[in-house]
Protein backbone atom coordinates (compact mmCIF):
# COMPACT_ATOMS: atom_id res chain seq x y z
CA UNK A 1 0.00 0.00 0.00
CA UNK A 2 0.93 3.35 -0.20
CA UNK A 3 1.07 6.78 0.76
CA UNK A 4 0.00 9.97 -1.37
CA UNK A 5 3.67 10.66 -2.01
CA UNK A 6 4.60 7.50 -3.31
CA UNK A 7 6.10 6.19 0.28
CA UNK A 8 5.18 2.14 0.32
CA UNK A 9 4.89 -0.86 2.52
CA UNK A 10 4.03 -4.70 2.21
CA UNK A 11 2.76 -6.23 5.20
CA UNK A 12 1.91 -10.13 5.84
CA UNK A 13 -1.09 -10.99 7.93
CA UNK A 14 1.47 -14.00 8.58
CA UNK A 15 3.09 -12.56 11.17
CA UNK A 16 1.32 -9.22 11.45
CA UNK A 17 4.33 -8.30 9.91
CA UNK A 18 5.91 -4.92 8.06
CA UNK A 19 8.04 -6.75 5.14
CA UNK A 20 9.08 -4.06 2.88
CA UNK A 21 9.22 -0.07 3.07
CA UNK A 22 10.07 2.01 0.82
CA UNK A 23 10.54 6.09 1.24
CA UNK A 24 9.20 8.21 -0.84
CA UNK A 25 12.47 8.33 -3.01
CA UNK A 26 12.12 4.63 -4.02
CA UNK A 27 14.41 2.67 -1.97
CA UNK A 28 13.97 0.43 0.42
CA UNK A 29 14.55 0.60 3.92
CA UNK A 30 14.11 -2.86 5.45
CA UNK A 31 16.07 -6.24 4.76
CA UNK A 32 13.95 -9.26 3.84
CA UNK A 33 15.36 -12.71 3.15
CA UNK A 34 15.31 -14.04 -0.42
CA UNK A 35 14.71 -17.27 1.47
CA UNK A 36 12.02 -16.13 3.83
CA UNK A 37 9.12 -18.41 4.53
CA UNK A 38 5.76 -17.99 5.35
CA UNK A 39 4.10 -21.48 6.23
CA UNK A 40 2.33 -22.03 9.58
CA UNK A 41 4.72 -21.56 12.55
CA UNK A 42 7.39 -20.50 10.65
CA UNK A 43 8.41 -16.68 11.33
CA UNK A 44 9.63 -14.34 8.26
CA UNK A 45 13.06 -13.18 8.19
CA UNK A 46 13.01 -9.53 7.98
CA UNK A 47 11.08 -6.85 8.04
CA UNK A 48 9.98 -6.16 11.39
CA UNK A 49 9.00 -9.44 13.29
CA UNK A 50 7.15 -8.96 16.76
CA UNK A 51 8.03 -10.21 19.43
CA UNK A 52 5.34 -11.48 22.05
CA UNK A 53 5.09 -12.77 24.66
CA UNK A 54 8.36 -13.30 25.30
CA UNK A 55 11.82 -11.85 23.74
CA UNK A 56 14.99 -14.75 22.95
CA UNK A 57 14.91 -17.63 25.38
CA UNK A 58 14.53 -15.06 28.02
CA UNK A 59 11.84 -17.14 30.05
CA UNK A 60 10.36 -20.69 29.49
CA UNK A 61 8.57 -20.44 26.58
CA UNK A 62 9.60 -20.63 22.52
CA UNK A 63 12.18 -18.21 21.60
CA UNK A 64 10.75 -15.26 20.78
CA UNK A 65 7.39 -16.67 21.62
CA UNK A 66 4.32 -16.75 19.10
CA UNK A 67 3.03 -13.53 17.45
CA UNK A 68 5.79 -13.21 15.04
CA UNK A 69 4.55 -16.56 13.29
CA UNK A 70 0.71 -16.28 14.01
CA UNK A 71 -2.17 -15.47 11.18
CA UNK A 72 -3.25 -11.87 12.42
CA UNK A 73 -5.96 -10.26 10.84
CA UNK A 74 -6.00 -6.57 9.08
CA UNK A 75 -8.79 -4.36 10.65
CA UNK A 76 -8.09 -1.51 8.64
CA UNK A 77 -5.78 -0.17 5.78
CA UNK A 78 -6.39 2.97 3.54
CA UNK A 79 -4.37 6.66 3.45
CA UNK A 80 -5.12 9.50 6.15
CA UNK A 81 -6.41 12.86 5.61
CA UNK A 82 -2.32 14.22 5.83
CA UNK A 83 -1.57 11.79 2.95
CA UNK A 84 0.17 9.07 5.59
CA UNK A 85 -0.32 5.60 4.55
CA UNK A 86 -1.71 3.32 7.48
CA UNK A 87 -2.51 -0.04 7.95
CA UNK A 88 -3.80 -1.73 11.47
CA UNK A 89 -3.33 -5.28 12.27
CA UNK A 90 -4.90 -7.73 15.19
CA UNK A 91 -3.98 -10.70 17.13
CA UNK A 92 -6.10 -12.13 19.88
CA UNK A 93 -5.73 -15.01 21.36
CA UNK A 94 -7.20 -18.85 20.30
CA UNK A 95 -6.53 -22.32 21.25
CA UNK A 96 -2.85 -22.66 19.78
CA UNK A 97 -1.90 -19.42 21.87
CA UNK A 98 -3.64 -20.52 24.90
CA UNK A 99 -1.74 -24.26 24.63
CA UNK A 100 1.18 -22.07 25.05
CA UNK A 101 0.58 -18.89 27.53
CA UNK A 102 -2.78 -19.51 29.03
CA UNK A 103 -4.18 -16.01 29.04
CA UNK A 104 -6.43 -13.92 27.34
CA UNK A 105 -4.96 -10.96 25.46
CA UNK A 106 -5.32 -8.57 22.07
CA UNK A 107 -2.48 -6.77 20.07
CA UNK A 108 -2.79 -4.24 17.73
CA UNK A 109 0.05 -3.28 15.28
CA UNK A 110 -0.11 0.04 13.06
CA UNK A 111 2.14 1.13 10.81
CA UNK A 112 1.52 4.68 9.59
CA UNK A 113 4.28 6.10 6.63
CA UNK A 114 5.01 8.81 4.40
CA UNK A 115 8.12 10.57 3.21
CA UNK A 116 11.62 9.67 5.06
CA UNK A 117 9.25 8.04 7.72
CA UNK A 118 7.42 4.89 9.41
CA UNK A 119 6.20 4.63 12.33
CA UNK A 120 5.18 1.35 14.01
CA UNK A 121 3.43 1.20 17.29
CA UNK A 122 2.56 -2.58 19.12
CA UNK A 123 -0.52 -2.50 21.93
CA UNK A 124 -1.11 -5.32 24.19
CA UNK A 125 -4.18 -5.29 26.07
CA UNK A 126 -5.01 -8.14 28.58
CA UNK A 127 -8.75 -8.98 27.88
CA UNK A 128 -8.87 -11.76 31.16
CA UNK A 129 -9.37 -10.96 34.61
CA UNK A 130 -6.05 -11.98 35.65
CA UNK A 131 -2.89 -10.32 35.38
CA UNK A 132 0.15 -11.64 33.24
CA UNK A 133 3.47 -10.51 32.76
CA UNK A 134 5.65 -10.40 29.10
CA UNK A 135 8.77 -9.08 27.40
CA UNK A 136 8.59 -8.00 23.37
CA UNK A 137 9.97 -6.50 20.71
CA UNK A 138 9.89 -4.93 17.53
CA UNK A 139 12.35 -6.99 15.34
CA UNK A 140 13.63 -4.17 13.21
CA UNK A 141 15.83 -5.60 10.20
CA UNK A 142 17.15 -2.52 8.68
CA UNK A 143 18.81 -2.46 5.22
CA UNK A 144 22.65 -1.47 5.91
CA UNK A 145 25.66 -2.93 5.11
CA UNK A 146 26.76 -4.55 8.38
CA UNK A 147 30.14 -4.38 7.26
CA UNK A 148 30.42 -0.59 6.96
CA UNK A 149 27.67 0.68 8.70
CA UNK A 150 28.73 2.62 12.88
CA UNK A 151 25.90 2.51 15.55
CA UNK A 152 25.72 5.68 17.41
CA UNK A 153 23.75 6.87 20.19
CA UNK A 154 24.53 3.97 23.22
CA UNK A 155 27.48 4.94 24.66
CA UNK A 156 27.10 4.81 28.14
CA UNK A 157 24.16 2.64 28.33
CA UNK A 158 24.44 -0.81 30.39
CA UNK A 159 24.40 -4.15 28.06
CA UNK A 160 24.24 -7.76 28.32
CA UNK A 161 25.92 -9.37 25.65
CA UNK A 162 23.73 -12.60 24.69
CA UNK A 163 26.38 -13.65 22.11
CA UNK A 164 29.68 -13.35 24.51
CA UNK A 165 28.34 -16.01 27.55
CA UNK A 166 25.88 -12.91 28.66
CA UNK A 167 29.03 -10.49 29.75
CA UNK A 168 27.35 -7.47 31.42
CA UNK A 169 28.87 -4.49 30.84
CA UNK A 170 28.55 -0.66 29.67
CA UNK A 171 28.76 0.95 26.01
CA UNK A 172 31.97 2.82 26.41
CA UNK A 173 33.06 3.29 22.64
CA UNK A 174 30.71 6.21 20.83
CA UNK A 175 30.21 4.17 18.48
CA UNK A 176 29.83 0.91 17.83
CA UNK A 177 30.71 -1.39 14.69
CA UNK A 178 29.78 -4.70 13.79
CA UNK A 179 32.59 -7.01 13.15
CA UNK A 180 31.48 -10.69 14.47
CA UNK A 181 27.99 -12.23 15.79
CA UNK A 182 26.55 -9.37 18.12
CA UNK A 183 23.47 -10.08 20.14
CA UNK A 184 23.21 -7.41 22.56
CA UNK A 185 20.62 -6.18 25.01
CA UNK A 186 20.94 -2.26 25.51
CA UNK A 187 18.76 -1.22 28.70
CA UNK A 188 17.27 1.73 29.57
CA UNK A 189 18.11 3.81 26.39
CA UNK A 190 16.54 6.91 25.86
CA UNK A 191 17.96 8.78 22.84
CA UNK A 192 17.14 7.38 19.40
CA UNK A 193 20.07 4.85 17.99
CA UNK A 194 21.41 5.86 14.47
CA UNK A 195 22.77 3.69 11.90
CA UNK A 196 25.13 5.61 9.89
CA UNK A 197 26.16 4.38 6.11
CA UNK A 198 27.78 5.24 3.40
CA UNK A 199 25.01 7.59 2.21
CA UNK A 200 21.27 7.51 4.01
CA UNK A 201 21.47 7.07 7.95
CA UNK A 202 18.41 6.00 9.35
CA UNK A 203 17.43 7.05 13.09
CA UNK A 204 15.46 4.57 14.91
CA UNK A 205 13.84 6.49 18.15
CA UNK A 206 11.00 4.79 20.51
CA UNK A 207 8.52 5.60 23.00
CA UNK A 208 7.45 3.29 26.01
CA UNK A 209 10.34 0.70 25.01
CA UNK A 210 12.94 0.50 27.59
CA UNK A 211 15.49 -1.21 26.35
CA UNK A 212 17.13 -1.57 22.56
CA UNK A 213 18.62 -4.88 21.12
CA UNK A 214 21.36 -4.59 17.99
CA UNK A 215 21.71 -8.39 16.49
CA UNK A 216 23.69 -9.43 13.22
CA UNK A 217 24.46 -12.95 12.78
CA UNK A 218 27.78 -12.56 11.28
CA UNK A 219 29.03 -15.20 8.98
CA UNK A 220 29.19 -18.27 10.91
CA UNK A 221 25.74 -18.31 12.49
CA UNK A 222 24.51 -17.10 9.24
CA UNK A 223 25.03 -19.96 7.51
CA UNK A 224 23.75 -21.89 9.94
CA UNK A 225 20.47 -20.27 9.70
CA UNK A 226 18.77 -21.86 6.21
CA UNK A 227 16.01 -19.12 5.99
CA UNK A 228 19.06 -16.88 5.31
CA UNK A 229 21.65 -16.47 2.09
CA UNK A 230 25.28 -17.52 3.44
CA UNK A 231 26.21 -13.81 3.14
CA UNK A 232 22.78 -12.19 4.01
CA UNK A 233 24.15 -11.07 7.94
CA UNK A 234 26.27 -8.46 5.05
CA UNK A 235 23.35 -6.53 3.98
CA UNK A 236 21.42 -5.46 7.08
CA UNK A 237 21.56 -4.55 11.11
CA UNK A 238 18.75 -5.26 12.90
CA UNK A 239 17.82 -1.91 15.89
CA UNK A 240 15.33 -3.41 17.70
CA UNK A 241 12.83 -1.99 20.06
CA UNK A 242 12.30 -3.73 23.01
CA UNK A 243 10.94 -4.67 26.68
CA UNK A 244 13.47 -7.10 28.02
CA UNK A 245 14.89 -6.43 31.51
CA UNK A 246 11.84 -5.86 33.65
CA UNK A 247 8.66 -7.76 32.04
CA UNK A 248 5.70 -5.53 31.52
CA UNK A 249 3.03 -6.34 34.09
CA UNK A 250 -0.54 -5.59 32.84
CA UNK A 251 -3.56 -6.05 34.99
CA UNK A 252 -7.23 -6.63 33.87
CA UNK A 253 -8.65 -4.43 30.95
CA UNK A 254 -5.25 -2.71 30.84
CA UNK A 255 -3.07 -1.88 27.65
CA UNK A 256 0.69 -0.83 27.21
CA UNK A 257 1.23 0.70 23.73
CA UNK A 258 4.93 1.24 22.23
CA UNK A 259 6.38 2.34 19.53
CA UNK A 260 8.99 2.29 17.39
CA UNK A 261 9.98 5.22 14.80
CA UNK A 262 12.11 5.47 11.72
CA UNK A 263 13.50 8.43 10.03
CA UNK A 264 15.69 8.54 6.93
CA UNK A 265 18.05 11.58 7.58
Amino acid sequence: MAAADGARIQFSAHGGQICSWKTADGIERLYLSPLAETHANVAIRGGIPVIFPQFAHEGPLPKHGFARSSVWRVSRSGTLSDGSGSVELRLSDDALTRAVWPHPFELVLRARFKGLELTVSLAVVNTGSLPFDFTSALHTYLAASATEAVIHGLRGARYLDSADHRRMGVQQEELLRIDRHLDRFFFGVTAPVEVRGNGASIRAGQDAFPDVVVWNPWQELSRKLADLPDDGYRHFVCIESAAVERPVSLGPGEEWLASQHLSVF
